[in-house]
């Protein structure tokens, strides 16, 4: 896993650093560390999937297929 030093600044050319973002991953390690990093550069509506969507599917949460 190689961390992409950009991050910020492309989520920046999507995003408003006051839009509300929800950050996933699989498992939760990544988003963990890239909703970090955007709380860190100032956004200040960014909401992280706690232990990402396996966590989301074991607790039944709905999804689509």
């Amino acid at each position: 896993m190689t961390k992409n030093l950009n991050f910020v600044e492309e989520v920046l050319s999507h995003f408003g650093k006051d839009d509300e973002i929800i950050v996933g991953c699989q498992l939760g390690k990544r988003s963990l560390m890239a909703a970090t990093d955007l709380l860190s550069a100032g956004f200040t509506g960014v909401t992280d999937i706690a232990g990402g969507y396996a966590a989301w599917n074991q607790n039944g949460l709905p999804i689509e297929s």
